[in-house]
């Protein structure tokens, strides 16, 4: 049998106010998925679906990323 992982991180576009979202991470193993919030927050357009991550270059998007990163790393 082989076995999956994955980690995914997206913004929760349900909980928008005034155009901020919350960041959340996904786990999946073998199907069974595990939702998380991230404790952060961004602005709809600076969110990059495809990379998983904050848009730009701005001391924000690079914390953001960053830290991002090390949870990814923690999982």
């Amino acid at each position: 049998m082989r076995a999956t992982f994955k980690v995914l991180f997206f913004v929760n576009r349900s909980k928008e106010k005034n155009g901020i979202v919350p960041i959340m991470g996904r786990v999946t193993i073998n199907g069974t998925q595990a939702q998380f919030s991230c404790k952060y927050s961004v602005a709809v357009e600076l969110w990059d679906t495809k990379a998983n991550k904050m848009k730009g270059k701005s001391k924000e998007a690079r914390d953001i990323n960053f830290a991002l990163d090390n949870i990814k790393a923690q999982i």
